[in-house]
């Protein structure tokens, strides 16, 4: 049966009343390495499962540039595109830049799946339940027909390393176990004993793909034989059941006669070190490393693995908790209340749901020692997955990220500050092959092996294949991380990332006829503005956003150079602050337009092709950035929200979750309702092979539907409800950084409590509200600060002792 009513409050749980049929109905489970979707099948029950480590390719060396590039050429092609662009050829500076280009990056592959096939069940039953607790990282289903009850319980745990299956059943039932995979499975082996069986398989994922657009087979064509041991990711896994029934082994399956009971472990173990080390391709070796797994989980009881599991989720989910009145009708299924959602606004808590579901998500998919989270986080089926199920750097890589510091999970995030120092090794090449610059580079993608290059043929649109600033966005989550924690260990580790990226910008940065800075060529993420002749064109000279990006980077540098990163160091010298210094005295802020918008290109107000685009990139300021507000620069707040207008209520799941974060910082409480009910829109699967850049949502299990799926929205949600209730990013001009209580509430959410909020300056926040006003707030820094606590209007100085709980009732 589904978790007590008592035990499981509506807001942590989804549950359901039907298996999955497709793949995003399915339920995900993970422990940064292992990923899983739960279909929860009655007759035949499927859990599909990733490897985080599991991609196409291998370590690269440097690529030949562009079509027909000779090596050292690509700082002259750079100069002419430049040249083109002062001059007005749009057609021949983007013709330019497209030589620069030179491959795509790799693609993120499924692993395995795992069956558990029942004969004797029935397709379906009326009392079926199916639930994911979020609160326990445990999914689960069962059913009745009347005679025999069935429970199954599958997690992933951290602490055995090991995917968990269990199936409790009323009467003795037979049923087959087998894995199966798109991928070539090979030196298959199985054995057993009467009640417990093991079995293990290698799995090699497939080199560069000589077609672009297809990094794996074709759908439905035959196993090729593996590649060359070493010539592309080896990945071991090992399963082991134990069950009260007699067992028969088959390298195709594991039978199970008159079972009660049976529990199946799952590890698996890939030769990927990182980005730059080489495969070893030693399949008895890492065989024997998930065997090892397997056999240290399979000491202990289902009891103990469940318990050992559900407390080191807990550890992390437990510091935050979100309460919204006006929750749903009890037992409502969660599409079901995403349904009655859109039809009456009604049920607050369901946002509650979604925000706890995105810190879920982290947790399961991002700890300390694993990949970052990709496009699809850890979770994907296809041999050829959407955008390849990569990094893509212009929002949805960062996007990923935000909500990992403000809801305090600090930890989860050292996977993306691990990669990117293997991103800023790759980009010191780029940088000086293509820029002739200094610091390092990343362009629109780039994937476990680092691919740091302009993406594309030769051939491919200039508006996403050519934009050098990812290195730029990323870097601001480092100095964020040292903000939110404090922590100066993990700023001298990522300064030479941050100033890397800082020395590229300087490097690059163009003087224009006005004597300020620029950049030339530049793009604005993915968009375009219509030319004279009235054509789509990309490239120009100095967008918005690569220039708020810039200053906002620099800004960081000068804010951070006198702390201390370790033996009396500073985080940057003279000569570099000098320069830094000299590019903030010249670099120009945004722009409003005649319409009272901000311009997307910083020159000229040029006509958008796309006037809803779903990019909002020049509007950086606001979110990500910290530089525009209503107080502080009240015109351009007021000039962002004339351009969030004009975009529209439409837009994809992440970009609504985006417009959702720059609502709450220029505290438009009515648009923010309208991205939280626009994002809570149920959205029918059509298949992965979809694309819509209009009307996205969420699945019937919460994940965003870009669509196709597409996880950065989840996150972007979580981090933006966040944003809602508390803000931290404004210092005063004495210092002291200004702590914004309830600074956006959005209508619905009159009454409710949040506890384990973290916001900049290292402080911990919990508050309390009804009838749409704060009654209690505790602020717990993690050292000795003085802050501004502001409430409405109202402000008031507070010292706060490290450690010691400061409570306000205003």
């Amino acid at each position: 049966m589904p978790p007590a009513k008592a035990a499981a409050s509506p807001d942590v749980t989804l549950q359901y009343s039907t298996p999955a049929g497709a793949w995003t109905d399915a339920l995900p489970i993970g422990n940064g390495n292992l990923g899983a979707m739960v279909f929860g099948g009655t007759a035949q029950d499927r859990v599909q499962i990733n490897d985080d480590t599991c991609w196409t390719g291998a370590p690269r060396v440097r690529p030949t540039r562009g079509t027909g590039l000779e090596p050292g050429r690509a700082p002259e092609i750079l100069a002419a595109a430049r040249a083109a662009v002062a001059a007005g050829d749009v057609p021949r500076a983007e013709t330019l830049v497209q030589r620069l280009q030179s491959g795509r990056s790799q693609a993120y592959q499924p692993l395995v799946d795992l069956w558990i096939t029942d004969a004797g069940a029935p397709e379906v039953t009326a009392d079926y339940r199916r639930w994911l607790r979020l609160d326990e990282a445990v999914a689960g289903h069962s059913w009745s027909d009347g005679v025999a009850a069935v429970r199954q319980e599958v997690f992933a745990s951290r602490p055995a390393g090991a995917l968990v299956v269990d199936r409790r059943m009323r009467t003795p039932t037979d049923l087959v176990v087998r894995v199966g995979s798109d991928h070539r499975l090979f030196e298959v082996g199985a054995a057993g004993s009467p009640q417990g069986a093991t079995w293990s398989a290698l799995v090699r994922m497939p080199t560069v793909s000589t077609d672009p657009k297809a990094p794996g087979p074709a759908p439905g064509a035959p196993p090729s034989a593996p590649p060359a041991p070493g010539a592309g990711v080896t990945c071991a896994v090992a399963l082991r059941l134990d069950t009260d029934g007699v067992v028969t082994v088959r390298t195709t399956g594991i039978e199970v006669r008159r079972a009660t009971w049976l529990t199946v472990l799952l590890a698996s173990r890939s030769d990927y070190a990182g980005a730059h080390h080489g495969l070893h391709g030693d399949g008895a070796r890492l065989l024997a490393q998930a065997s090892e797994r397997l056999e240290q989980a399979g000491r202990r009881t289902f009891e103990d693995l469940r318990a050992a599991h559900v407390a080191d989720h807990r550890a992390l989910f437990d510091r935050v908790g979100l309460r919204l009145g006006g929750g749903p009708e009890p037992g409502l299924d969660t599409d079901a209340r995403l349904r009655e959602h859109r039809a009456t606004g009604t049920d607050a808590s369901l946002a509650a749901l979604a925000f706890a579901y995105g810190r879920y998500l982290t947790i399961a998919g991002s700890r300390p020692g694993t990949l970052p989270l990709n496009l699809q986080g850890i979770w994907n089926e296809s041999l050829r997955p959407p955008w390849r199920s990569n990094y893509t750097v212009n929002i949805n890589t960062e996007m990923n990220y935000w909500p990992a510091l403000s809801t305090n999970l600090a930890e989860c995030d050292e996977p993306l500050r691990r990669w990117l120092e293997d991103l800023a090794a790759a980009g010191r090449g780029t940088a000086r092959e293509i820029y002739g610059a200094g610091g390092w580079v990343a362009h629109h993608n780039s994937d476990a092996w680092a691919f740091t290059d302009p993406v594309g043929n030769g051939t491919n649109p200039a508006r996403w294949s050519f934009w050098p600033f990812g290195g730029v966005w990323l870097t601001r989550h480092l100095i964020d991380h040292y903000d939110f924690t404090g922590d100066s260990g993990s700023l001298a580790s990522a300064r030479p990332v941050i100033l890397g990226a800082a020395r590229f910008v300087l490097d690059t940065l163009v003087t224009m006829p006005d004597g300020t800075l620029g950049t030339s060529p530049a793009t604005s993420p993915e968009n375009s503005f219509l030319t004279a002749e009235g054509t789509p064109g990309a490239v120009t000279a100095s967008t918005t956003s690569d220039l708020a990006m810039a200053r906002d980077l620099l800004t960081g540098v000068r804010r951070l150079a006198g702390v201390d990163v370790g033996n009396g160091v500073p985080f940057a010298d003279e000569p570099l602050l000098a320069r830094v210094d000299d590019a903030l005295a010249r670099l120009p802020g945004e722009r409003i337009m005649a319409d009272g918008r901000i311009a997307e290109w910083h020159l000229a107000d040029l006509p958008e092709a796309e006037p809803e685009h779903r990019h909002q990139s020049h509007l950086f300021g606001v979110h990500p950035g910290t530089s525009i507000d209503p107080d502080q620069a009240p015109d351009l707040a007021a000039a962002a929200l004339a351009t969030l207008a004009a975009r529209g209520l439409e837009s994809t799941g992440w970009s609504l979750a985006w417009r959702l974060n720059l609502r709450a910082r220029l505290r438009d409480p009515d648009g923010a309702q309208a991205a939280i009910d626009a994002f809570l829109r149920l959205v029918e699967p059509v298949g992965p092979a979809v694309v819509s850049v209009q009307g996205g949502g969420v699945y019937r299990s919460l994940l965003c539907a870009h669509p196709p799926f597409q996880i950065d929205g989840n996150f972007g949600f979580t981090a933006g409800v966040a944003e809602l209730l508390v803000q931290g990013h404004r210092v005063s001009s004495d210092g002291a950084r200004e702590v914004h209580l309830l600074p956006c509430l959005p209508p619905a959410w009159a009454d409710g409590a949040v506890h384990g909020l973290r916001v900049r300056g290292a402080i911990t926040v919990d508050l309390e509200w009804a009838t749409g006003r704060l009654r209690t707030a505790t602020l717990t820094a993690d050292r000795d600060t003085t802050v501004t606590v502001r409430v409405g209007d109202d402000r008031a100085v507070h010292h706060l002792t490290a450690g010691r709980p400061t409570t306000i009732r205003p």
